[in-house]
């Protein structure tokens, strides 16, 4: 029986916070911006926003093809973001 990906809710503010640690088993990663502002996807904690991935209010990032540790941060304020994480 095949496993279900793992979905959660997360807060992000616009202190940097990690979003997935490092996984060989991930087959993919989806994160829905919930919120009402940019939020970004970084590749490291010290990575500045403007470097990062930005995904705006309502839409969403996925990646079928990454395994390493991201981080993620607000634009403003506080964000509600949803992470699915399909580890196989």
């Amino acid at each position: 029986m095949a496993r279900l990906p793992k979905t959660r809710g997360i807060t992000v503010t616009t202190t940097p916070q990690k979003l997935v640690t490092e996984n060989p088993t991930r087959k993919g990663l989806l994160v829905y911006n919930n919120g009402s502002a940019t939020v970004y996807i970084l590749s490291g904690q010290n990575i500045p926003k403007t470097d990062g991935i930005p995904v705006a209010a309502g839409a969403s990032y996925n990646n079928d093809d990454c395994y390493g540790e991201f981080w993620i941060v607000a634009e403003s304020g506080s964000q509600n973001v949803r992470v699915e994480e399909d580890t196989g």
